[in-house]
C-alpha cells in the first residue's frame, strides 16, 4: 500500500532503456496517476477505484532509465482509507520491468512463496519456464553450485558481475548437479537461473570444501567486558601493525585473543552504543539514542538478564550511562565516577576493580563492566607520555587545560587549526591512550594473580572511535564513516583463543551477548537481535554472510559486509565503499558497481526488517 498521494520504490536495471514498466494496481478515490523515474515524468494513466485491478504499461526511454537503481515515484490525485490506513493511495499488487516484446506479457511474476517451498525436509526450488530467477551473494573461495533437478528442462546459469560481461556458469537437466563456481573468484555475483521447460531443484545450495577442524571449548564461568571510550581500532597494533600508539601490555595480551578486524559499533556515541552492548539490540529497538533519553525498563541489560548466582559490579566513567538514564538496572555494585565526583582517570578505576575482584563473594561467578574514558576528551595525557608523540615545543591554541570545548570549536570552525596544531592534538590522544594501557594491563595482571584468568571470558571493545580530520572535522556523534564506528573488538577466552586469531568477518557489539551466553554455556535468549560470533572463534565458516548494521540519527544507515560498505543517507541516496580498495572511504563506487549495491541494500534491508538469515 502506497500512503499519502506519492510513494515511490526502487527500480533495478541491467540494461539501459528502451523498457517497459508494467504494474498492476487500484486506487482508493481519484484514480489518476503520473509517474516519474528519477524525479522526471515517464507517464500517465488511470486506475480503477471500484476495487478492481489494472495493468499498467509505462515506457521508459533510453534517456530515462540507467543501469542499476532507478527511483520510480506514482503520485495519485486524492487518497481514501484504506482498513487502519486512513490516507492511502495506491494498492500495487506488483511491477516487473521487461522489453516491449516481452514473452510474459501482461502476466504477474511469481510470488516468492509459489517458488521456494519444502518437501519431506527437503528445500525445493521451482524456476518456471521462461522466467529468470536472479540471487546476488558474495561467492566463497573453490565454491560450487550442487543439488538435484527434477523434471523436464534446461536451467541456464549464468554469472552477472559489476564491470564483467556476463558469464556462463553451466546449465542443469533431470538429476544431480555440480557447478565449480571457482572460475568467478571471490566476488560478488548476481546468478542468474534461465529456465527453459520445467526444472524442480532440490537442496541448492552454495558449497565449499574447505573445512577447517574446529577447536575445542569448555564453558566460562565469569565475564569481564572491558570498554575504553573512544578508542580507535586502527590506533591499535592488533589492526594497523604500522602505528605509532605504544601499548605493549594490550599487544601481549591480544596475543593469546581473538581479533576481529571488521568489528563496528551500532551509533557513533556512547549513551546508544553502550546500551546496545548491554542489552543486545539494536539502537531503533531500545531508543536510547537522545542525549535526554533513558533506558526504558523494558529493556533488560546484562546485568538483569544472568542469574542470580552472578555477582555482578560495573565502574563506569561517563556520564551517560549513569543511574540518571536507565543504567543502574540489576547491579550488585555500580560506580559512575562521573555522577559521584571522583577521579575518573584509569588508574584510579584500576584500584578499584582490583578491590572489588578481592571482596567480591567468591563462591559465585561475577559479571564486572568496566568503562574507562582516557581517550575522550578533554585530552590530557602525563607530559613524558605527550614527548612520546611530540616531543617539540608547543604554545598554541590546542590546550584542554585552557578549553575543556576545544573539540565543539573546531567543529564549529570557530577555532581553525594549522598543521602544526593538529599535530599537537592527536599526539595528545595518542599519549591518552598509551597511558590507559598500563592500568588495563594492571587489571589483567589481577586476573591471573587470583586465577580467575582461565574462567573469565575478558571482551575488550569501544563504543566508538575518534576522527582527525578524517573527512574534515574531529571528535565523534556526527557520522557513520569508519573511523568513528569500526571498534577494536578483541575477545579472550581461554581454550580457544591460546593464540592469536584474526577473523575477517564482520560483526558487531550488538553480538557481544549472545557470544558470552555461548561461551557459559547457556541457551542465548531468544529476544536478542544480534548472532553469537563463538562459532566464527572454533574455526566454523558462516553460512550466510555476517553483517554489521550501524545507524545515526533517523536517516542514517550503515551496512558492513566484508570489504564491502554502504552508507544510507536515505531511501535516494547511498553511497558504496570498497574497504579493500578504498580504507579511507574517499570514493563513492555506487555508480559503477550497481551489483553490489543492490546486495549490500538487500542485506541491509532484511536486517532492519528483522527478517532471520537462513
Amino acid at each position: 500500500v502506497i500512503e499519502n498521494v506519492t510513494g515511490f520504490f526502487i527500480l533495478p536495471s541491467d540494461s539501459p532503456g528502451p523498457r517497459t514498466l508494467r504494474l498492476r494496481a487500484r486506487a482508493l478515490r481519484d484514480g489518476r496517476m503520473t509517474a516519474y523515474i528519477d524525479q522526471q515524468t515517464i507517464g500517465l494513466a488511470r486506475l480503477p477505484t471500484d476495487g478492481s485491478y489494472a495493468t499498467v504499461e509505462l515506457t521508459l526511454p533510453e534517456e530515462r532509465l540507467h543501469v542499476g537503481e532507478n527511483m520510480v515515484q506514482l503520485r495519485i490525485a486524492q487518497t481514501g482509507q484504506l482498513g487502519a490506513i486512513e490516507s492511502a493511495g495506491i494498492v500495487l499488487d506488483w511491477a516487473r520491468l521487461g522489453s516491449a516484446t516481452d514473452a510474459h506479457g501482461n502476466d504477474a511474476p511469481p510470488t516468492p512463496e509459489s517458488l521456494a517451498t519444502t518437501d519431506n525436509g527437503h528445500a525445493r526450488l521451482h524456476v518456471p519456464d521462461g522466467w529468470s530467477l536472479g540471487y546476488t551473494m558474495e561467492i566463497p573461495a573453490q565454491a560450487h553450485l550442487t543439488g538435484e533437478a527434477t523434471g523436464d528442462g534446461v536451467i541456464e546459469v549464468v554469472a552477472m558481475r559489476d564491470g564483467a560481461p556476463p558469464s556462463n556458469v553451466g546449465r542443469i537437466t533431470s538429476g544431480p548437479f555440480d557447478l565449480d563456481l571457482s572460475a568467478l573468484g571471490t566476488s560478488i555475483a548476481r546468478l542468474d537461473l534461465r529456465s527453459t521447460g520445467s526444472l524442480h531443484l532440490s537442496d541448492p545450495s552454495i558449497v565449499t570444501f574447505d573445512a577447517q577442524p574446529l577447536r575445542a571449548r569448555r564453558p566460562m564461568r565469569n565475564v569481564l567486558i572491558y570498554l575504553t571510550d573512544t578508542l580507535r581500532a586502527d590506533k591499535l597494533h592488533a589492526y594497523r601493525p604500522e602505528s605509532r600508539v605504544r601499548t605493549p601490555l594490550l599487544d601481549t595480551w591480544s596475543e593469546s585473543a581473538a581479533t576481529f578486524l571488521r568489528g563496528h559499533g551500532q551509533e557513533n556515541w556512547t549513551k546508544p552504543s553502550v546500551t546496545t552492548l548491554l542489552s543486545g539490540l539494536f539502537p531503533w529497538e531500545h531508543h536510547a539514542t537522545t542525549e535526554e533519553a533513558v533506558v526504558p525498563q523494558a529493556v533488560q541489560l546484562l546485568s538483569e538478564r544472568l542469574p542470580r548466582e552472578f555477582y555482578s559490579g560495573a565502574f563506569i566513567a561517563n556520564g551517560f550511562c549513569s543511574d540518571r538514564f536507565g543504567f543502574r538496572q540489576g547491579w550488585n555494585t555500580f560506580r559512575n565516577y562521573i555522577r559521584e565526583g571522583l577521579r575518573t582517570q584509569a588508574e584510579f578505576i584500576a584500584s578499584d576493580v582490583v578491590q572489588w575482584l578481592d571482596q567480591r563473594p567468591a563462591d559465585r561467578p561475577f559479571f564486572l563492566y568496566v568503562h574507562t574514558v582516557d581517550p575522550h576528551v578533554p585530552y590530557l595525557p602525563p607530559n613524558d607520555l605527550l614527548h612520546l608523540y611530540d616531543p617539540d615545543p608547543y604554545e598554541g591554541p590546542v590546550d584542554f587545560n585552557r578549553d575543556r570545548e576545544l573539540l565543539e570549536h573546531v567543529k564549529s570552525g570557530s577555532l581553525p587549526l594549522n598543521a602544526r596544531d593538529r599535530v599537537h592534538l592527536e599526539a595528545l590522544y595518542d599519549g591518552e591512550i598509551t597511558y590507559h594501557d598500563a592500568h588495563f594491563g594492571a587489571m589483567m595482571e589481577a586476573l591471573e594473580r587470583r586465577g580467575l584468568a582461565d574462567e573469565t571470558i575478558v571482551v575488550f571493545t569501544a563504543d566508538h572511535g575518534e576522527e582527525f580530520f578524517d573527512h574534515d572535522s574531529v571528535g565523534h556523534g556526527h557520522s557513520v564513516y569508519e573511523e568513528l564506528i569500526n571498534v577494536p573488538l578483541i575477545v579472550r577466552i581461554p581454550g580457544i583463543t591460546d593464540g592469536a586469531l584474526r577473523i575477517d568477518d564482520s560483526v558487531g557489539l550488538v553480538d557481544v551477548l549472545p557470544t558470552i551466553y555461548d561461551a557459559l554455556g547457556r541457551p542465548i535468549p531468544e529476544d536478542l537481535s544480534g548472532e553469537s560470533f563463538l562459532p566464527l572463534m572454533l574455526g566454523q565458516s558462516a553460512d550466510a554472510p555476517r553483517v554489521a548494521v550501524t545507524g545515526f540519527m533517523e536517516g542514517w544507515r550503515a551496512v558492513n559486509v566484508g570489504r564491502l560498505k554502504l552508507i544510507q543517507r536515505t531511501e535516494r541516496r547511498v553511497m558504496l565503499h570498497d574497504l579493500g580498495e578504498d580504507p579511507d572511504e574517499l570514493h563513492d563506487v555506487s555508480a559503477e558497481r550497481p551489483i553490489a549495491v543492490r546486495y549490500a541494500r538487500g542485506l541491509l534491508g532484511l536486517h532492519l526488517a528483522g527478517v532471520e538469515r537462513p
